[in-house]
């Protein structure tokens, strides 16, 4: 299995980077900002550095939205994995696009509504999973899962 792993650079990249018992047996590559925070943990991962800053950036946004298109197609993932921020809104559409699998993982820290990024990738995605049961109960489509890292 080859897994896109899609995330922002500080605590987008610590929630998904400590799923490694999910991703760590798995073919992936990394779509990120390499940062202080972050390179050193990804130094011997193949990793495309995304275009940021995302908040409020149209242009970045086309520019995300572009690439996700070009690695996407290039790689050929079988999962599109993201936990936000904004730079897995264009990873999750391409590969909904693309007819590639796509999970979002909600953060921790969303316990009574879905974040942004979640909420724009709520009609689209395959699998949205949160970690609190209350957004299971309120959003049908997420799939709880409790504390999963």
């Amino acid at each position: 299995m080859k897994l896109c792993l899609v995330c922002s650079s500080g605590g987008h990249f610590l929630e998904l980077y400590f799923l490694k018992e999910f991703w760590g047996n798995c073919e992936r590559f990394w779509i990120t900002f390499l940062k202080e925070d972050n390179a050193s943990l990804l130094r011997d991962e193949k990793t495309y550095e995304a275009f940021h800053p995302t908040n409020r950036s149209i242009v970045n946004f086309i520019r995300n939205s572009f690439m996700a298109f070009k690695v996407l197609i290039k790689e050929k993932p079988d999962f599109v994995v993201s936990t936000g921020a904004g730079v897995g809104v264009p990873f999750i559409y391409a590969g909904k696009l693309l007819r590639i699998k796509t999970v979002y993982v909600e953060s921790r820290t969303r316990v009574k509504e879905l974040s942004l990024t979640g909420r724009l990738i709520l009609p689209v995605v395959d699998h949205l999973i949160v970690r609190w049961p209350e957004l299971s109960e309120k959003y049908k489509k997420c799939e709880f899962a409790g504390s999963i890292s």
